[in-house]
C-alpha cells in the first residue's frame, strides 16, 4: 500500500512512529492518483511511503485536516471519468465543509475516524441502490465490536446512523456509478467519533452525540490508530462478501443490529428542520430487502424520510 501525507506526526497517529515516511514516492502516479493528490492536498509538501506489501489496499491518502470532503472529491473525479484505480482510501484528522446524509452538516473535529473510499467492483451487485449503504454500515458495527469494551454495543438507526445506547457516534454514505449493469465506481464515507464528541445542538433526530471513548469501559484502548485497522479490516472482508453475491448475508447482519425493528417511530420528511414535520408513525415491522421501511397499519413501505425514535406523542411533548 503505497501512502501519501502533509503531516508526518498525523501519519505517524495513523501508522504508528515506526513507518519511514520519504520525500516523495520513485515512480510517477497515473492521472487519476495526480488529480486526487491535487484535490487532497493542493499544493502541499508531501511525504509517501510503502507499506504492508501483502496489504488489500492499494492507496492510503492521510491528510492532517481537509478543507473539503475527499467523499464528493472521489465522487467528483468518477463521475469526471478520472480512472481512479481500486482500493483508495482517503483518511482525514479534521476538516470543514463535510457532510452527512442528505447534505446535512458534519462536525469534524480531531480524534475522530473520517475515512472515504473507492473501489471498482466492475461487475452487477444485488440491490445496488443500497448494498453500499449495508456494507457501509455492518463495517462500522463490525470495527466497533472489535474495539475493547464496545463489543455488540452499536446499533443501526435507519438507514446509516450508528449509535451506542442512544447517542450517535457516526454515520455512513454511499455512492455508485454504473456502466450497465456493472458497477464500475463505488464511494463510500465513514463518519465515526472515536476519541472526541462533537459539540452539536441537539435535534429531535440526533438527541444525543458520543464518542467511542466515552461509551467503551476501556477508553485508554479507544484510539484513532487502532479503530482505523479494526475498519479497514471489516471493510475488506464484508466487501469481499457483497462481491462474492452475499448480499443477503450483509443485510441480515444490518437487520441483525437494527435499532427500530420492534419499536416505535416517527418517520419525518427529508427536509424536515427544527420542527419535525411527521408522515407516518408507528411500530416498525421489519426492513425489505432494498431497506424499505414497513410501519405497522400502513399498505405500503418507505423508502424516504428521518426517524424520530419514539410515539407521536413523545414527538408532540417535546415540541411543546
Amino acid at each position: 500500500m503505497l501512502v501519501y501525507t502533509d503531516s508526518v506526526d498525523y501519519a505517524r497517529t495513523i501508522l504508528g512512529h515506526g513507518a519511514d515516511l520519504g520525500s516523495a514516492p520513485a515512480s510517477e502516479p497515473s492521472d487519476g492518483v495526480r488529480r486526487l493528490i491535487e484535490g487532497v492536498y493542493g499544493g502541499a509538501e508531501l511525504r509517501a511511503c510503502e507499506v504492508e506489501r501483502d496489504s488489500p489496499w492499494n492507496y492510503l491518502f492521510l491528510a492532517e485536516v481537509s478543507e473539503r470532503s475527499q467523499y464528493d472529491l472521489l465522487i467528483e473525479l468518477n463521475r469526471d471519468e478520472a480512472s481512479l484505480p481500486d482500493r483508495v482510501l482517503c483518511l482525514a484528522g479534521a476538516g470543514s465543509r463535510f457532510h452527512g446524509f442528505k447534505g446535512r452538516a458534519w462536525s469534524a473535529p480531531r480524534g475522530n475516524t473520517y475515512l472515504s473510499v473507492h473501489l471498482r467492483p466492475a461487475r452487477a451487485i444485488e440491490c445496488p441502490a443500497v448494498s453500499f449503504t449495508v456494507l457501509a454500515a455492518v463495517t462500522v458495527t463490525d470495527a466497533i465490536d472489535a474495539m475493547p469494551g464496545l463489543e455488540h454495543s452499536a446499533r443501526i438507526k435507519w438507514v446509516n446512523d450508528i449509535l451506542i445506547e442512544g447517542a450517535k457516534v457516526g454515520g455512513v454514505l454511499a455512492y455508485t456509478q454504473s456502466v450497465g449493469k456493472a458497477i464500475s465506481g463505488a464511494v463510500l464515507g465513514f463518519g465515526v467519533n472515536v476519541e472526541t464528541d462533537p459539540d452539536i445542538e441537539p435535534t429531535p433526530f440526533v438527541p444525543l452525540a458520543s464518542a467511542l471513548r466515552l461509551a467503551s469501559t476501556k477508553p485508554e484502548e479507544c484510539t484513532q490508530k487502532r479503530f482505523f485497522e479494526e475498519l479497514i479490516a471489516a471493510l475488506d472482508s464484508n466487501y469481499r462478501q457483497l462481491s462474492a453475491g452475499n448480499y443477503n448475508a450483509l443485510l441480515e447482519r444490518y437487520r441483525s443490529r437494527s435499532l427500530i425493528i420492534d419499536r416505535e417511530v416517527v418517520l419525518c420528511t427529508d427536509d424536515s428542520g427544527d420542527q419535525p414535520e411527521a408522515i407516518a408513525a408507528g411500530r416498525v415491522v421489519s426492513l425489505g430487502d432494498d431497506l424499505e421501511l414497513v410501519i405497522e397499519g400502513y399498505d405500503q413501505p418507505f423508502t424516504k424520510g428521518r426517524l424520530v425514535i419514539g410515539s407521536l406523542e413523545d414527538l408532540s411533548s417535546r415540541k411543546n
